[in-house]
């Protein structure tokens, strides 16, 4: 035998490849290094857990060396709630976590088109799961764009003020239309654009407390110095 073929079969090439081929087993095809379980964090409700599980396929039983945390990711964050979502695995207890970052509701969007729909600081629309404020605006509007311009107005109102605004109507970008209910009564407000907003409100006042306003349905300060209201 040459000294050439007893290199190559010599004993530490040996051990090193065994070595190597039992990691591959161990990793690959043997149930040591397998998923034991998954951990899902972020998720509104049991319900909502359960699908995502479903999404990453994922499943117990699986090798975790050939779980693909990016890919599994990315099947995740199809869900238009999940802005960000992030898989790392445990290789010694064999657990895989998920843990997902919801998108925050800035404001209800055409909810009464789209039950829960809201919109985010980015203009992605989304429904949440489970998801309830009733301290966020309702908001119809043709476009995100409207929407996010009307829920800057809405969160620039004096607190006392916003409170009683039942919802708002953006036909554009800097026309916008609130419906209130001010000290019990229902009642229109044509607002028009951002400017003006605490004379808007003084000359919303001041008309309420006239006598000859009192049934009085709508209000109309898109030029608040020459009010109209019907």
């Amino acid at each position: 035998m040459s000294v050439r073929n007893r290199k190559f079969l010599s004993p530490p090439l040996v051990i090193t490849v065994v070595t190597v081929l039992a990691l591959a087993y161990l990793l690959g095809w043997s149930s040591f290094f397998s998923v034991k379980g998954v951990e899902i964090s972020g998720a509104p409700t049991p319900a909502v857990q359960v699908e995502i599980e479903k999404q990453s396929q994922i499943d117990v039983g699986q090798q975790l060396a050939r779980v693909n945390p990016q890919s599994a990711a990315r099947k995740i964050e199809k869900s238009p709630w999940i802005k960000d979502a992030k898989i790392s695995r445990d290789w010694l207890s064999g657990v895989v976590r998920i843990e997902v970052t919801p998108r925050e509701p800035l404001a209800f969007f055409n909810s009464d088109q789209v039950p829960g729909q809201t919109i985010d600081q980015d203009g992605q629309l989304f429904t949440l799961p489970g998801y309830t404020n009733p301290d966020l605006a309702l908001i119809s509007a043709k476009s995100p764009e409207s929407a996010l311009k009307a829920n800057e107005l809405f969160t620039q109102l004096p607190e006392n003020f916003r409170a009683q605004i039942t919802s708002m109507l953006a036909t554009s970008t800097n026309t916008f239309t609130l419906n209130s209910v001010i000290n019990g009564r229902e009642l229109r407000i044509r607002w028009g654009d951002n400017q003006d907003m605490a004379l808007k409100i003084s000359v919303i006042n001041k008309l309420l407390k006239l006598p000859e306003n009192k049934r009085i349905k709508l209000i109309d300060v898109v030029a608040p110095y020459a009010p109209i209201v019907k």
